[in-house]
């Protein structure tokens, strides 16, 4: 993860309402889920593209499961796979392909099936 991925999301949902004077745990994670689905997916496709992972059209954003204090998010790009991305409670995102955070346990991406 870069710290120009976390800046970009930052900047991208500045548009966001303005948050309550008590921080959320996953502030980030609440901002993302409140922009409409295209800023939203826009946000997460930069986010995979400034991690150096390939992403053309982006599509079946989702919330996923947590991992510790990260909020899991999913999406599919089409030329590019599936991804899991992790938001953090400081903006940070880490971004793994699915069949990457499956083999490091991660939770968020459906099991293959076979």
């Amino acid at each position: 993860m870069t710290r120009y991925a976390a800046i970009l999301l930052t900047l991208m949902m500045g548009t966001a309402p303005a948050l309550a004077a008590t921080p959320p745990a996953n502030s980030y994670s609440q901002r993302l889920e409140r922009l409409d689905p295209a800023r939203r997916a826009a946000a997460l496709r930069r986010a995979i593209v400034d991690s150096n992972q390939r992403c053309g059209r982006i599509s079946n954003v989702a919330k996923a499961e947590p991992y510790k204090n990260l909020i899991g998010w999913t999406a599919h790009c089409d030329p590019g796979g599936d991804y899991v991305l992790f938001i953090g409670p400081d903006g940070s995102a880490q971004i793994r392909t699915c069949t990457d955070a499956r083999m490091l346990n991660l939770p968020g991406c459906p099991p293959v099936k076979e």
